[in-house]
């Protein structure tokens, strides 16, 4: 799952469940043994695709890709036609519509099974009332990427043990971030980004639990902060105001304008190792990021109720997403795993040459193990959203870090308070 992805719009909860309750239907018209995956575009590994059927001779596999799985998913749950036995969804999305699921821990999906994945991860696939709605695949470890070269040439540390303990304070980030500016070169890219990886390190989703629900909280001293912290980095001319695969993000990497920033590692492939190609062997990760570890919860795995089988169903699920498979879903298509067997593996204990030699996979895997589940709601993702493009608005409209706070506050607040 990439960035985008992660920052698409998420549908309401009370339209979701308006829809989808009117559907009774769970059959999806497969037979038993047939076992349809429907998937987005690079958020299963191409070893899990490839290997599938001869892992589950006895069963009929068939993948579906496309780019627009909540609409099909959507349509498939309110008609109870065509329903896939396994889709890459968002369990915290879809929990308004819970009955709709299977519950794997009931299927295969074992306390001993759970426990080879990142635990906060697991977590994030359980409802309130004990339900296991998901799967894990990736995660999204928070880290720091920069051009050793360029932090050299501006008297800054290049080891990433050092450049991490810099990076870990917003003070020494910002200190970091301006002897980089000097050089006339940006050491962050989207201030935007800014605020929602600092609400990502405090585990912080604008929710609140209150007995076993969750509520909204909006205007939160975490959330005011981060935002505050941003428009500092932003309004001091700190940060590129770009965002991440823009044309000028890309532009900016290929003219060594843009040598640092804040990214999970699907930034790696198609995004940095393709802009900044030719500086291969100058780049490396940093482990820290200010104020903590960070992840994002990445996709998981869910299981509408059709007629397959759905103990067929959990097991073809465990076998996608195995310590092997997330492996090669890392080296090959830029998925960070979530299974604990996959950091040992030697896809991601290698050197990689385009971080000099740097064994840049265990640096990630350390963030993971650490970074704290975030508390979501079905709406996390778009408050986020209204707040980060009120950041990047400001970089261009001149409004005070008050201003500008407000106005998010207030158009998120009417959307989605309660």
């Amino acid at each position: 799952m990439n960035r985008k992805q992660l920052l698409t719009s998420v549908l309401a909860a009370s339209l979701l469940t308006t829809a989808l309750t009117a559907c009774s239907g769970d059959s999806g018209g497969s037979s038993s043994d047939e076992v349809t995956i429907l998937y987005r575009p690079g958020s299963l590994s191409d070893s899990a695709i490839s290997g599938a059927q001869n892992a589950f001779p006895d069963a009929k596999i068939k993948f579906i890709k496309t780019a627009d799985v909540d609409t099909k998913l959507g349509a498939a749950l309110r008609t109870g036609k065509n329903l896939p036995s396994i889709v890459t969804a968002d369990p915290i999305r879809y929990a308004p519509t819970a009955s709709k699921f299977t519950d794997v821990s009931k299927n295969g999906f074992t306390p001993e099974v759970a426990a080879t994945y990142l635990g906060w991860k697991v977590d994030l696939g359980r409802t309130a009332s004990g339900e296991q709605l998901g799967v894990p695949i990736d995660v999204g470890p928070l880290a720091y990427y920069y051009n050793a070269d360029a932090f050299e040439e501006a008297g800054l540390p290049t080891d990433p043990d050092a450049v991490g303990r810099l990076v870990s304070t917003w003070d020494g980030y910002r200190s970091l971030a301006k002897k980089v500016r000097a050089d006339d070169k940006f050491a962050c890219d989207d201030p935007g980004l800014l605020f929602y990886y600092e609400t990502w390190s405090k585990g912080f989703g604008f929710y609140e639990k209150s007995g076993d629900e969750l509520e909204p909280d909006i205007d939160n001293n975490i959330g005011k902060t981060a935002f505050d912290r941003a428009m500092d980095f932003q309004s001091s001319g700190l940060c590129a105001n770009v965002m991440a695969y823009s044309n000028d993000w890309n532009s900016g990497l290929s003219r060594g304008e843009i040598v640092g920033f804040l990214q999970p590692p699907w930034v790696g492939g198609a995004g940095l190792q393709t802009a900044a190609k030719k500086q291969s062997g100058e780049w490396r990760v940093a482990t820290a990021t200010p104020d903590g570890y960070a992840a994002a919860d990445g996709s998981m795995l869910m299981l509408p109720k059709t007629s397959t089988d759905p103990a067929l169903a959990t097991k073809v699920a465990i076998w996608l997403t195995n310590a092997t498979n997330q492996a090669s879903g890392y080296t090959k298509n830029g998925l960070f795993p979530s299974a604990l067997g996959a950091y040992k593996s030697p896809d991601l204990t290698k050197p990689q040459a385009f971080y000099g030699d740097q064994p840049a996979a265990s640096t990630l895997a350390d963030i993971s193990e650490k970074a704290p589940r975030i508390l979501k709601g079905v709406d996390t993702d778009a408050i986020n959203g209204i707040f980060q493009q009120s950041i990047r608005d400001a970089a261009t409209n001149g409004d005070s870090a008050e201003a500008a706070y407000d106005e998010a506050l207030e158009k998120a607040e009417t959307q989605f308070g309660q």
